[in-house]
């Protein structure tokens, strides 16, 4: 375990900011599933309640407050009147996902655990079939800028099937004018349209902000299986998955005659577009414009009838993609090459497409995914896009890949085949990271190897250390912690016979626990605490093997692993 020191220091600056945090002035409470209290809002205990209590929070919140709502099943209303929406308001941030008893956005169980569910199924009969009574629009934003926050839900159920009133497009959140709402945090599931955007329709200048939200199984009818963009302004799309979206065209991302989108670490894969005139089944883009796509992986999207499956360029000669992935899309009777990834006459730069594509710093290598096909798009080892961007061409201020691990890490062993300097941005929505665990240098103990099978040492994650020891293969195997890895003296302390133990780290190395060795082989699980501080701090690991059944109980020392605790 973490020694007591270095856990009381970690938890005292949290303890601190707990104590400078103001009173919950302008905070209103929602839980659907409440059954007491003064439905009120004032408190959890009194938390507006019932399937309407968002909206009843929604109608008391002005500008400077904010919402915290428990997981559980919001409805728009409780008539069956489809027209009604979530409106959001300008000030007002909603946070969902809540347990019920925290006190800020960040004590909140991780995201996807335990949504807070925004529901077009008026009357409880989706599971039949019967879509009809459904929510045209679970979201509407008229009015709204970027203070208008939503974070922490679901958004399912949206049927925008009617005729006129923009009754037939936007399933999960309507945007018909220059408005620029903030969505993060959030999951659109299973909304549906007839014209387009199953998700999200946009127009007249909206320039919405979408963050690490995932688009999946819409059904967008002529255009845009989640999102159909036409006229729009600065869109942001970053970290955001497009998954098993469908429409005529543009299976997942239509983007019409739009000045200023943005596209960034988005993965789109399983997309379809069914249109012989369409296309596009992940992305498509059209009309004019100038959409920006960098750093995405647009992988296995499909088109049934129009050749192109992953990116469709119709008449936008401004749009630029670099630092993209653009592989395993399939176009008519099984047909994948190049020209079923992208057509000709996009200015396509430093990115991996299957098939090859003219630009410059594009590849036709296999980007030698993780395991692609249990949905792990992570680049593997010796991936060649690896280090391989143009970083000049990554937007200012994206800092972050789709898993939310920075951006710019450099693997030694990979070469630098990209533009800028290093670190060099990687290709697709995943940066590779460097090993969590690294073998310090010069400082070896005997035959004993100390590793890591764990991929990472992070906040609040397990980390598991394994010993090999040589010399005297059964005993007790020791594990010692050095805080901040630093050493001007040398490795260690020189053991004559047994090379260096972590005597003379500051402070003083810890023993992190035992674990018997048998055949040789020991292991021994870390858990770092939850504690935010340790993000960024290093630490040293050695191990030490002793033979409690040889006389004198001989040691042997294990090399020294060195690791930085990610956030």
């Amino acid at each position: 375990m973490i020694p007591p020191s270095l856990r009381s220091a970690a938890l005292l600056p949290l303890a601190l900011l707990a104590a400078a945090l103001p009173a919950a002035a302008g905070t209103l409470y929602v839980n659907a599933g409440l059954g007491s209290g003064n439905d009120d809002g004032s408190s959890w205990a009194d938390a507006f309640r019932g399937p309407e209590g968002l909206q009843d929070a929604l109608a008391a919140a002005v500008s400077g407050d904010q919402i915290f709502v428990a997981a559980g099943r919001y409805l728009p209303t409780a008539t069956a009147t489809r027209t009604i929406s979530f409106a959001l308001k300008n000030g007002v941030a909603i946070y969902g996902s809540f347990l019920g008893n925290e006190t800020s956005p960040a004590e909140r169980p991780p995201i996807g655990t335990n949504w807070s569910i925004l529901d077009g199924d008026l009357l409880g009969n989706d599971a039949s079939g019967a879509l009809g009574d459904n929510s045209f629009h679970l979201l509407t934003a008229a009015g709204t800028n970027a203070s208008a926050l939503l974070d922490g839900f679901t958004v399912r159920g949206g049927n925008a099937n009617g005729a006129g009133g923009n009754n037939d497009r936007g399933g999960g959140i309507l945007i018909v004018s220059a408005v620029s709402p903030t969505i993060r945090n959030c999951l659109f599931t299973d909304n549906r349209c007839t014209f387009g955007g199953a998700a999200g329709y946009i127009n007249n200048g909206g320039a919405p902000a979408f963050s690490a939200c995932t688009f999946q199984n819409g059904q967008g009818g002529s255009f845009g299986g989640a999102f159909d963009i036409a006229g729009g302004g600065a869109v942001r799309f970053d970290r955001c998955i497009f998954r098993n979206n469908t429409a005529g065209r543009a299976g997942a991302l239509e983007i019409f005659a739009s000045t200023g989108p943005q596209v960034t670490n988005c993965l789109f894969v399983g997309n379809t577009a069914t249109s012989a005139t369409g296309g596009g089944g992940g992305v498509w883009v059209g009309t004019g414009g100038n959409p920006v796509l960098r750093n995405c992986t647009i992988v296995g999207n499909f088109s049934t009838s129009q050749a192109v499956a992953g990116l469709r360029n119709q008449n936008a000669p401004a749009a630029t993609v670099a630092n993209c992935i653009l592989y395993d899309n399939v176009g008519p009777a099984g047909a994948q090459g190049a020209g079923n990834q992208a057509n000709t006459g996009t200015n396509i730069t430093y990115s991996l497409v299957e098939g090859g594509y003219a630009g410059t710093g594009n590849s036709s290598a296999d980007p030698l995914f993780v395991a692609p096909l249990s949905g792990d798009f992570r680049l593997g080892a010796g991936s060649p896009g690896i280090d391989a961007g143009n970083n000049n061409a990554v937007p200012a201020g994206i800092l972050l890949d789709l898993a939310g691990q920075p951006r710019f890490q450099d693997l030694p062993a990979a070469p630098d085949t990209g533009l800028g300097q290093a670190p060099l941005v990687d290709l697709g929505a995943f940066e590779a990271l460097p090993p969590a665990f690294v073998a310090r240098p010069g400082c070896f103990g005997n035959t004993a190897q100390l590793s890591s099978p764990s991929p990472a040492l992070a906040v609040g994650q397990p980390a598991s250390l394994s010993l090999s020891a040589g010399l005297y293969p059964t005993g007790l195997a020791l594990f010692y912690l050095g805080l901040d890895g630093s050493d001007p003296a040398g490795c260690g302390l020189p053991l004559a016979g047994l090379g260096e133990l972590l005597l003379t780290l500051a402070p003083a190395p810890t023993l992190l626990g035992s674990a018997p060795t048998a055949a040789g082989q020991s292991s021994f699980l870390l858990l770092v605490p939850a504690t935010p501080v340790l993000a960024g701090k290093a630490v040293a690991f050695q191990a030490a093997n002793v033979d409690l059944l040889g006389a004198g109980n001989p040691v042997e020392l294990s090399n020294s692993l060195l690791a930085t605790i990610a956030p």
